[in-house]
């Protein structure tokens, strides 16, 4: 008899450069999904800025999996990954050992639909055989070679998890880069991404005030927000290309956004987190249904800033974050790679036309055996 359910372990590395996020979850892949752990490891400076050299160094037209830069970091970063995941299980009281699989997203170095790119760092060879345990990486070139976005990925997690009744429901990931997922109520999934959640905000913190992003969002809130400038900005052609639609963070160029020479720093990245808010909130014009209530996950929903400008926008009694329906906000996605992973192990698709633009639904991920 075929097993339904499985544990795995869920690696994600958002385009934030933060750190990794482990998720270990119980689930059938369909429905059923039990959180056993979550938890969370801040990158050191170093890794960051070596990460942050990697992916400037990296070009949006070509692959760079063969310079020597790449694989020296492809081998730290793999071990670095290797060592936290014994760390996780040996401070986790389970009677198991270990999960049956580990869905393995690392960092995202070069993200190209169009030239059919998309290299996350990590080698998922190195990690199956340190752990003895079968990995499923490379989530997204499969769609992607089915002309797919290869992005994003997360919906039919979403669905799993959010899709109890009939309400309409859009469920909003603010990352470095924001998505969404719009949940029909029936069985009807569609899905793009959005535009800069974070990641304006966290280089022009980075750049202009010595810090890795805005705590708690205090420099913004002193600032004053440039309405003709938001307004010039969600004008851009960029933000109205036809959906689905997938980003890398370099299609938002700092210097297109950032270098207002006139306007003060704290005017700008006042200006900056508005902007953010707003892409967001035109999702309610482009999308032609009544939305019931939005939930809004990721590392964006801790900017109080941010969550404030959603707020105006939408309506407070629409907004809740994910926590509010027992789904911690800063681990959704690395819960969703574990529960692709069971999908891609069970050979259920995880990428949709709707979703990611796909020819025809596809099973995600390659599974890599000890």
């Amino acid at each position: 008899m075929k097993r339904k359910e499985f544990y795995a372990l869920g690696i994600m590395s958002g385009t934030s450069l933060d750190g990794l996020d482990f998720s270990l979850i119980r689930s059938d892949g369909l429905n059923y999904v039990k959180i056993i752990k979550n938890e969370y490891y801040k990158f050191s400076l170093k890794i960051r800025e070596e990460l942050s050299s990697l992916i400037k160094f990296s070009d949006l037209n070509k692959s760079i999996s063969s310079y020597d830069i790449f694989k020296k970091t492809n081998i730290k970063f793999s071990n670095y990954v290797n060592k936290k995941i014994q760390f996780f299980f040996s401070n986790l009281n389970l009677n198991r050992q270990k999960p049956d699989l580990i869905g393995f997203h690392g960092n995202t170095i070069v993200h190209n639909p169009k030239k059919k790119i998309s290299i996350q760092l990590g080698d998922p060879f190195f990690i199956a055989k340190k752990t003895n345990t079968p990995v499923v990486a490379n989530f997204r070139n499969r769609d992607i070679n089915m002309s797919g976005q290869g992005a994003p990925l997360v919906p039919v997690y979403h669905k799993a998890i959010f899709a109890k009744s009939k309400k309409k429901i859009i469920v909003v990931n603010i990352g470095g880069i924001s998505n969404y997922s719009f949940l029909d109520g029936k069985n009807k999934v569609l899905a793009s991404d959005i535009g800069p959640g974070n990641t304006l905000i966290d280089r022009f913190c980075i750049e202009k005030f010595n810090k890795l992003f805005d705590r708690n969002g205090l420099l913004a809130s002193k600032g004053k927000i440039d309405y003709n400038l938001v307004s010039r900005w969600v004008n851009k052609r960029i933000f109205h290309t036809k959906n689905p639609i997938s980003f890398d963070i370099k299609n938002f160029k700092y210097s297109e956004f950032c270098q207002e020479n006139k306007k003060k720093n704290e005017d700008l990245l006042r200006t900056l987190t508005f902007f953010s808010a707003k892409l967001i909130s035109d999702l309610q014009y482009k999308i032609d249904a009544k939305i019931d209530y939005w939930i809004f996950t990721g590392g964006g929903t801790k900017n109080p800033i941010l969550m404030g400008d959603i707020k105006d926008l939408l309506g407070e009694k629409n907004v809740f974050l994910s926590d509010e329906f027992g789904f911690d906000s800063g681990f959704i996605e690395s819960c969703a790679f574990a529960f692709i992973s069971i999908r891609t192990l069970k050979k259920l698709p995880s990428a949709f036309p709707k979703t990611t633009g796909c020819k025809k639904k596809n099973i995600c991920g390659n599974l890599f055996k000890p």
